[in-house]
């Protein structure tokens, strides 16, 4: 083993070079989650009319059908990351979800996309925790900037998605054709991420530095800490994050043509441009969560999203007027999910970030894969202006739940890992 105490500045040229490596495909691999989770959202209505679905609301649930597979098993598969092989679980993780990705353009009927798409979320569940416990795990006194920067990926992700859906989609006339390139793509990826990740010390167990456990950490039982008030409080404030940040991405593209009457380009170019500002956003976030605490933080960003819940779906809209108010709610809403998981990994000892990560993100991704479901029953119900006061209901809570939490007392200062892998 590598001596104790080690930093990036003492590692070896190959060992650099080596972490440098593991991280860029972390970041890829993470950025592929959004087409794959979304590319069906940017092309709702080719792929129901391809199968031959007509309801709003048959359609909202297909466009999160993902997270419910992946909200499921995320929790269990955080936990088997911690005990296993972080490197095992994303390969074989990117791996079902990429093959489930290639066979979404196999479904003939609502049933089977709805399975396929489920299965694929399974896939996402095995190694999000993973990607999580990796990053956060480098180096705990600044985890709040680092899981920002990988989250960040994410919008990346959600940002070319739109531009790489339609692309795909215009290129061949098919509405299949995103779901198989996306899928062949990651594969590559987990082919990559086996060669990075193999041998006697495994890069993505790596610790530069971690933070002291946490003054109540629940060694006498390993699920104790999900009684914890902080974390029933953060798992609270997940679950309406899912509900407002997949309802979001999942309804906007569709109310933008339907109820703004944008055309697909449009409506694409204000949902890349909410998905950039989020990216750049997320690095800010971050680096003031470690800085000024995640609870501080986090309440700021719930209150800007509170302020243009209703906005968002009750104002007649421009290009211009959406794309700002659609950028502005997307990244301060969407802050929830890389602090959220930073703050669970607060309480957690250096072993159990994994599980932590698993805990939140699961939670959240699971009420997210009903909330297509919800936004379009409302929409045909009531109309796209009762989801306003959705958001603004479920923004609300946030807000409160955020508030009632603490930050976690800690034993002592932030200490050198005893070990680098």
């Amino acid at each position: 083993m590598d001596s104790a105490g080690l930093s990036y500045s003492k590692l070896s040229a190959s060992r650099k070079k080596h972490l440098v490596v593991a991280i860029i495909l972390a970041a890829t691999g993470f950025a592929l989650l959004a087409p794959t989770r979304l590319d069906i959202a940017i092309i709702l209505k080719e792929v129901m009319s391809g199968i031959g679905v007509t309801s709003l609301t048959a359609a909202g649930m297909i466009s999160t059908a993902t997270l419910l597979g992946d909200g499921f098993t995320e929790m269990l598969f955080g936990h088997i990351s911690d005990r296993w092989s972080r490197t095992g679980t994303l390969v074989l993780g990117i791996v079902i979800f990429s093959l489930f990705s290639i066979l979404t353009a196999a479904a003939t009927n609502l049933t089977t996309l709805y399975l396929m798409r489920i299965l694929l979320g399974v896939g996402q569940a095995m190694f999000i925790p993973a990607y999580f416990a990796f990053i956060g795990g480098i180096y705990g006194k600044r985890r709040g900037l680092l899981l920002g920067g990988l989250v960040g990926m994410f919008t990346v992700g959600t940002a070319l998605n739109p531009i790489l859906t339609e692309g795909m989609f215009h290129a061949t006339g098919s509405w299949k054709t995103p779901f198989i390139g996306f899928g062949v793509f990651g594969l590559v990826i987990a082919a990559c991420i086996f060669l990075v990740g193999r041998g006697a010390k495994p890069i993505y167990e790596t610790r530069l530095h971690e933070l002291a456990a946490p003054s109540v950490s629940h060694t006498q039982s390993r699920w104790a800490w999900l009684t914890n008030r902080n974390m029933l409080l953060l798992l609270v404030v997940m679950m309406f994050w899912g509900l407002t940040q997949y309802g979001f991405l999942g309804i906007f593209v569709t109310y933008l043509r339907v109820g703004q009457h944008f055309s697909l380009s449009e409506a694409v170019g204000i949902a890349s441009i909410a998905g950039w500002s989020a990216f750049g956003f997320s690095f800010v976030a971050g680096y003031m969560s470690d800085h000024l605490g995640r609870r501080r933080t986090l309440m700021l960003m719930g209150i800007i999203a509170l302020i243009l819940a209703a906005p968002l779906f009750m104002f007649p809209q421009s290009f211009w007027s959406a794309a700002i108010f659609a950028a502005i709610f997307q990244a301060a809403n969407g802050t929830f999910y890389p602090l959220g998981v930073a703050y669970a990994q607060d309480f957690a000892r250096a072993e159990d970030l994994g599980a932590h990560s698993g805990a939140v993100s699961g939670v959240g991704h699971l009420v997210a894969g009903f909330s297509g479901f919800i936004v379009g029953a409302l929409a045909q119900s009531f109309g796209y202006s009762a989801l306003g006061w959705f958001f603004v209901a479920t923004s609300a809570i946030i807000v409160i739940a955020i508030a009632l939490t603490r930050e976690p007392g800690r034993v002592a200062e932030p200490a050198l890992a005893p070990q680098l892998p």
